[in-house]
């Protein structure tokens, strides 16, 4: 009979043991999957340059731009991990071709460049600012690895606005950010000292919360595994690879003590960064100094197109205050 017994406790144990390692297995293996779907969201050949159609979508003639301001192409070493930080610097005509001067920076969402900021690029230039537009982390010719829905995409625009503060001491500093650069702009507001170095931000259908977003991509895939537990699976992955966790990308929490100047532009029609996200944000900010401006039928970042009047003037109105 203590045979017996034994003889069960073994089993129960190896069996024990072998649900523990196959459980590990499958979650590691689980958690590879989601970290490698939701860090390399874009590469660099997909978001080289930009297609004629674009530039007829936003009803822009790219060689007049391109004729009207002076433009540096410039490339800094990221401070967080070495890589090269490509931009384009644009002078407005006031400057008089000089960086000691009011600037905005501009900052793409994901599948865009620097070069898909020029439309809004050309509306911050005729209200005289300087632009930097710059290409984030994997696109187009900044070819550091690892998208992270602003995480460290942060760093990247930190070290945009240490360069026009050394080249502009006391002047305006302004950030615009779509979408992931939405993200980007919140995530590095909320960072250290930024706060005090920007005099506006103005957000256009920002993304809000990484945790969210990956669960999205889970729930679209569609393939019979509980979404609660790939996120789970992929947040130890991306802990255990890039030290943060999904929590730590929340925009709205990073920003809920920031005194800047906040403008964000949503709609209700929005199914990629939905409405809930920018309104979530607004509502975290304790400040006083922040505005919302929602539409009812626009998709994603499509409102500079269906409302562009109303855009120039909600910006034009919102920069006025803090001028």
């Amino acid at each position: 009979m203590e045979k017996m017994k034994k003889r069960v406790k073994i089993i129960l144990t190896v069996i024990v043991v072998v649900f523990i390692v196959l459980f590990i297995g499958a979650s590691s293996f689980i958690g590879l999957q989601v970290f490698a779907g939701s860090t390399q969201l874009v590469t660099n050949e997909k978001t080289k340059g930009v297609s004629d159609t674009f530039w007829r979508k936003y009803s822009m003639n790219y060689e007049s731009f391109c004729n009207t301001y002076k433009m540096e192409e410039l490339e800094i070493t990221s401070s967080f991990d070495k890589h090269m930080i490509p931009a384009d610097y644009i002078y407005a005509r006031d400057s008089q071709n000089s960086k000691d001067y009011q600037t905005v920076i501009l900052v793409h969402g994901l599948g865009g460049n620097r070069y898909s900021n020029y439309p809004l690029a050309e509306f911050f230039l005729k209200k005289g600012y300087n632009v930097i537009t710059y290409d984030q982390r994997s696109s187009n010719e900044n070819i550091a690895k690892y998208t992270t829905f602003g995480y460290w995409e942060k760093y990247d625009l930190i070290d945009w606005v240490n360069y026009v503060e050394e080249q502009a001491p006391g002047q305006k500093i302004g950030i615009w950010g779509a979408s992931f650069g939405g993200a980007t702009a919140g995530l590095a507001l909320g960072y250290g000292d930024i706060d005090e170095k920007i005099d506006f931000l103005i957000l256009d259908c920002p993304v809000s919360n990484m945790k969210w977003m990956v669960e999205q991509e889970m729930r679209n895939m569609d393939i019979g595994i509980p979404v609660s537990y790939m996120t789970w699976c992929g947040n130890i992955i991306n802990k255990f690879k890039l030290g943060f966790s999904y929590q730590d990308a929340d925009v709205a929490n990073a920003m809920k003590d920031v005194k800047t100047p906040v403008l964000i532009i949503n709609s209700k029609l929005d199914s990629l960064t939905p409405y809930f996200m920018g309104k979530n944000i607004y509502d975290t900010i304790q400040g006083k100094n922040k505005e919302i401006w929602t539409v009812d039928e626009s998709e994603h970042c499509e409102m500079w197109i269906d409302h562009n009047q109303e855009y120039r003037d909600r910006v034009e109105s919102f920069l006025s205050k803090y001028e």
